[in-house]
């Protein structure tokens, strides 16, 4: 077994609390909120819109810059590789600056990025642009869950990370309404300029808020090296070494099998939610003959419905069933076949939309409910020195093999065979091989630790030199001062 490092305590203040634990996660939910509801945003036949035909001009995207279904679909894959990419290395700069001012930094990019999808000018700027938006988001994809995972209460970790990913699928669904309801009056660049504006407050706060940081990560004094490359020497030096040190504990997360068949089954999932979250409700639109607003609307309420309560569902399961690794990987086997079989059901078997919503709310809040369960295991099954390189190797795996491809694949299997039902139903069957990994990491799971209980373990031995409590869940994090 790997020798692991006792977490270290969370910054303390000495003087007046002005932010604890449960503020520190809204904040994070609503910066949550607005990354995925820009997601659900270009998925919108709002903003999306719809191709030219010989009688029609199109709309939206599609319309302004004359895009196939495949081209379409290149645009979260744009996205997804700039987050893929940059992941690893906010993760890897979280070891050596303060993880606070990283999704500043981050953010800020994405900002920016998302300011530039409203005034680009063809389909490789808006390429470019949707690159950006992924390589500003990716800090806080590595960041943010660890840091809710050492400030919750231990009993309700599990809640808490729910709390925190239910704001997906509700972002998701939001942005379609958003995109539908700013495209019509105001365009739909209007809609990426509002989002850019709104999260501007948050980057501001992150990066001028006195600094937090992430147990068992950056060491220094609260404030220092924040910026990244701020003193840097001979950086062709620390560049390599920084590459052979991230190229080290990339091999030590592959030595951990719970986390390889986790992150194997997310990958099914998220190939299955990035396909229909973006070409969902297009197919919706075609196969029961109505319009695309109207689209917009079902998907959207569907998915902010059992988002809401199929992922807090799940984190309140996993709490009262027990946190423990075998029971949160149970949680998703069965979630994902319960799920596949009732979205089958829906778009094949139903003939109108009052027919199909029942069974596909129903399979969607089953297939929410993994999230907070997935993510747990994950952040579990490694020590936390590596929690934010196995989010971030998280992230590139599930999205490589996952939603990049999968949305233009759909794309090009819908052009094939011109029947959205076969479709969406053999992009559904992916959910039970999901499922099947899940089930092979809990079988892992009874020779394969939970470090959780080796570092409290190692804490333990190492007696109270670490300070006090880290688990008191209105500990103050942040202070009017700095008094060491």
């Amino acid at each position: 077994m790997e020798a692991s490092e006792p977490r270290a305590a969370p910054v303390m203040p000495q003087k007046e609390e002005w932010l604890t634990p449960i503020r520190l996660l809204c904040l994070f939910c609503a910066m949550n909120m607005l990354v995925y509801l820009d997601r659900g945003v270009i998925s919108s036949n709002g903003v999306n819109g719809s191709q030219a035909t010989e009688t029609d001009s199109g709309t939206g995207i599609q319309g302004d810059f004359g895009l196939s279904l495949t081209q379409d679909g290149y645009l979260p894959a744009a996205f997804l590789v700039g987050l893929l990419v940059s992941s690893p290395i906010f993760a890897e700069a979280s070891k050596h600056h303060n993880a606070f001012r990283l999704i500043a930094v981050g953010l800020g990019i994405w900002t920016l990025a998302t300011a530039g999808c409203g005034l680009a000018w063809g389909f490789w700027s808006l390429i470019l642009c949707r690159m950006l938006v992924g390589v500003g988001e990716a800090s806080f994809v590595a960041l943010a869950s660890p840091f809710i995972d050492d400030y919750a209460p231990p009993g309700s970790k599990s809640r808490w990370l729910a709390a925190f990913y239910l704001c997906i699928p509700v972002g998701y669904a939001l942005g379609y309404i958003f995109g539908g309801v700013i495209a019509g009056p105001l365009g739909w660049r209007a809609a990426f300029l509002i989002e850019a504006a709104a999260m501007l407050p948050f980057v501001l706060f992150c990066a001028l808020a006195p600094p937090i940081d992430l147990k068992g990560m950056h060491t220094g004094a609260a404030g220092e090296d924040e910026v990244p490359g701020a003193g840097q020497k001979r950086p062709a030096r620390q560049i390599k070494g920084a590459v052979q040190e991230l190229a080290q504990d990339v091999a030590t997360l592959f030595t951990h099998p719970v986390y390889i068949s986790t992150i194997a089954g997310q990958t099914l999932y998220t190939a299955y939610i990035g396909a229909l979250a973006y070409l969902g409700p297009k197919a919706g639109r075609d196969v029961f003959s109505i319009s695309g607003e109207t689209a917009d609307l079902v998907f959207g309420a569907v998915t902010v419905l059992t988002g809401v309560f199929g992922t807090l569902a799940g984190g309140v399961a996993l709490d009262r069933l027990g946190a423990t690794m075998a029971n949160g990987l149970m949680l998703c086997a069965v979630g994902m076949l319960i799920g596949c079989a009732l979205i089958l059901i829906s778009f094949e078997a139903a003939q109108s939309l009052a027919a199909f919503v029942p069974p596909f709310a129903a399979g969607q809040f089953s297939v929410f409910a993994i999230q907070a369960p997935n993510t747990a295991v994950v952040l579990w099954s490694v020590p936390s020195r590596l929690r934010p390189l196995a989010m971030s190797v998280q992230v590139i795996v599930i999205h490589v093999l996952g939603d990049v491809p999968s949305p233009p694949l759909l794309g090009l299997l819908q052009e094939r065979v011109q029947n959205w039902r076969v479709s969406i139903a053999i992009t559904t069957l992916l959910l039970v091989v999901g499922a099947a990994f899940f089930w092979l990491g809990r079988h892992f799971c009874r020779t394969q630790p939970d470090y959780r209980e080796v570092e409290q373990a190692d804490g333990a031995a190492a007696g109270h030199s670490m300070g006090a409590d880290a688990e008191q869940p209105e500990t103050p994090l942040l202070q009017n001062g700095h008094d060491h």
